[in-house]
């Protein structure tokens, strides 16, 4: 069995055995260290949702919770700790030089679109708190756009979990579908924002002419 099975096969059974708190706990760690799978326990969360063991709502919550708090904390190592201490040592939360410059051209790219787009996608999310910390973005700024990102994130795959049930295991390795499924849920959601603030508007214009 290879590593990434073993891996997702210990955090499915910590989702199972603790519950919420094994949510929470997992998304910590993925926040922190890269290698941690979240497209394979989240949608086992959902799938226990379907199953009446867990609330849906109350899982993505938790689960966005977690993935910001993990977030922080990769935040306050290139905060405190520094560019040397990854390049060095950064091997040991799953990140390498390569890696943490693709995350520095997002974040210098994007700025802070970096960090909600950055959590809301595979390959990027795991190390785009990193240059945010690096460059000590301010946290007023960090948290909401984590946990925005993050928010989009974990309920794609919470939700696919509780749809599509055990499917969703298959097309959980192959990271790149999930790519297309976060940001076509991220368009969607966007799209819903923009049309919902026209019709708002439409509809209060509308109620300012009436006598």
């Amino acid at each position: 069995m290879s590593i990434f099975l073993q891996i997702a096969d210990f955090m499915r059974e910590l989702v199972a055995t603790f519950g919420y708190p094994g949510i929470f706990f997992a998304m910590v760690i993925e926040g922190i260290l890269t290698p941690i799978p979240s497209p394979v326990f989240l949608p086992f969360a959902g799938l226990l949702a379907r199953d009446g063991v867990m609330i849906l709502p109350l899982v993505i919550l938790i689960g966005t919770a977690g993935a910001t708090l993990g977030s922080l904390g990769a935040y306050s190592i290139g905060l405190w700790l520094g560019r040397p201490f990854l390049l060095k040592r950064g091997k040991l939360l799953g990140i390498g030089e390569d890696q943490l410059d693709v995350a520095d051209r997002w974040f210098q790219r994007y700025g802070i679109w970096a960090i909600f787009l950055g959590n809301a996608m595979t390959g990027i999310r795991s190390i785009i708190s990193f240059p945010a910390g690096l460059t000590r973005m301010p946290l007023k700024a960090f948290i909401p756009f984590t946990f925005l990102g993050a928010l989009v994130w974990t309920t794609v795959l919470v939700t696919l979990g509780y749809f599509l049930g055990e499917a969703v295991f298959a097309l959980a390795e192959s990271i790149e579908s999930f790519d297309y499924l976060i940001l076509g849920g991220l368009g969607i959601g966007l799209l819903s924002f923009f049309i919902y603030r026209r019709w708002k508007k439409r509809k209060s214009s509308r109620a300012s002419l009436d006598p």
